[in-house]
């Protein structure tokens, strides 16, 4: 099976646990050992896993609309890199400033000041040096 194949899959797959662990709050029903299988599975800790599953649906969405402020097409970006978005939503579920994200991507001002506050701006950087504008 070719990579990219590999991360489309994968990224469906967390997609989808996300979702479903989010509604059915099936985290706290986990083994240990089926925690830290899931974690290994997604390429997060075990402590990212725990972190972000609750916070992850609202910090995907702050993704994809900082994605869109800045000039980013978040489906594609999504689609050929999942893997860095996946790391971008951890250190965004992560991030102690997420006011100021909601409020910067609300008054419409994120694209414009997101260096000086998203942990993820060198991500946003790269991808954009990359070519995939919006």
């Amino acid at each position: 099976m070719a990579a990219s194949t590999d991360l489309n899959l994968l990224a469906r797959a967390f997609d989808w646990l996300k979702v479903r662990m989010i509604q059915d709050n099936e985290l706290a029903s986990l083994s240990r050992a089926d925690l830290q299988l899931l974690a290994i599975d997604l390429g997060v800790t075990e402590a990212d896993l725990r972190q972000i599953i609750p916070q992850v649906q609202n910090h995907s969405e702050f993704m994809d609309k900082m994605m869109c402020a800045c000039g980013l097409e978040p489906a594609s970006v999504r689609r050929a890199f999942g893997g860095v978005v996946r790391d971008m939503e951890v250190t965004c579920a992560r991030c102690r400033d997420s006011g100021r994200c909601y409020r910067e991507l609300e008054a419409g001002t994120a694209g414009a000041r997101y260096r000086v506050f998203c942990p993820n701006a060198c991500a946003i950087d790269a991808l954009l040096e990359a070519g995939y504008r919006a």
